[in-house]
């Protein structure tokens, strides 16, 4: 239960910085479709249960072959510009922000949310670190079943942090009105164009070497 909780902690924490999979939850907040965003942050805790439990059992080569690295890479770039674009230049329609949910198709925004964690392969030397941390200290004793429950936890506890992040926009966002969130909408289409951006030119570079 100590590894459970412990887990649950640091994943927690882990998605509180601002970042891609941040970003497009909350846009999917603010466009009152938060079961997506759902699906996009349990995406992100599956992947969380992935890596950190392939870090916890010495496993980290098997996800970090350069092949599969680049096939998300590319992925992720066409998913943030299609997504950045049509966020920054194109209307939220008005209906959608009202408080209806949208709730076909949801299973491929848990997709969505896998392939935007994978694309950034800083996690997998992220959760390495956090393993030998846990192991060399003994935060939890290094057994089978502990290994197991804390990288459950750091999934539940990413969940949870998208969960709240969702609950927040839902409370603050009846403060704006259309336009407002619209503009605010736009704001994060902005950041994340920047975003694609980096991601393209460090994609140019990886694919020119």
């Amino acid at each position: 239960m100590i590894a459970l909780i412990v887990g649950f902690v640091i994943g927690f924490f882990t998605s509180v910085p601002i970042g891609p999979i941040n970003l497009a939850v909350m846009m999917k907040g603010f466009a009152n479709k938060a079961g997506q965003g759902l699906m996009i942050g349990a995406g992100a805790g599956f992947m969380d249960v992935v890596y950190c439990g392939a870090a916890m059992f010495g496993m980290s080569t098997l996800i970090s072959n350069p092949k599969i690295a680049l096939v998300f890479q590319i992925a992720t770039f066409a998913i943030f510009l299609i997504f950045a674009v049509k966020t920054t230049f194109f209307n939220i329609p008005e209906a959608k922000l009202r408080p209806t949910e949208d709730t076909p198709g949801l299973k491929r925004y848990l997709l969505v949310g896998i392939v935007l964690y994978l694309s950034n392969p800083s996690f997998i030397a992220y959760w390495i670190t956090v393993a030998g941390i846990i192991h060399s200290y003994r935060v939890v004793q290094p057994t089978v079943y502990n290994d197991v429950m804390f990288a459950t936890g750091t999934g539940v506890g990413t969940f949870g942090w998208y969960f709240v992040l969702l609950e927040l926009v839902k409370r603050y966002k009846v403060r704006f009105d259309a336009r407002q969130i619209q503009n605010i909408t736009r704001a994060f289409g902005a950041i994340l164009l920047i975003i694609t951006a980096v991601m393209g030119w460090n994609l140019l570079n990886t694919l020119l070497k």
